[in-house]
């Protein structure tokens, strides 16, 4: 068997297109070009759909709450008495009503609703 040694490979490296360097560069442009004209109207519009997402879960939980209140109170007529399910829905109305805003008092405290300072003007 005969070699021939007179043969070479050239392995050109071929030039990887950084990826990260182009995210960061497209994220500095869009900071300095777009958010000093439209950063007001970005956080306006930011802020109203995770106003709508939250208000939505509120009332799910408001509802799934109210609905397991009234099937354990229904319960406790027959004599059966479930306290995890008690729990569980007064716990649902009050992440329903501090999502939503929706005043609801329990035990004398007032949940849900935009309470004002407790400072010395407070009547």
């Amino acid at each position: 068997m005969a070699r021939n040694n007179n043969q070479f490979v050239i392995v050109q490296k071929s030039r990887k297109s950084n990826k990260v360097f182009l995210t960061f560069i497209g994220i500095l442009l869009f900071v300095a070009i777009l958010v000093p004209f439209f950063g007001s109207n970005l956080r306006y519009v930011t802020g109203t759909a995770f106003r709508t997402i939250f208000t939505s879960l509120g009332n799910f939980c408001l509802v799934v709450g109210g609905a397991l209140l009234a099937i354990t109170i229904l319960q406790i007529f027959f004599r059966k008495l479930n306290v995890k399910s008690l729990l569980l829905s007064a716990l649902l109305i009050w992440i329903g009503a501090f999502l939503t805003g929706v005043p609801f008092e329990f035990l004398g405290m007032m949940i849900g609703s935009e309470q004002p300072p407790q400072g010395y003007h407070f009547f």
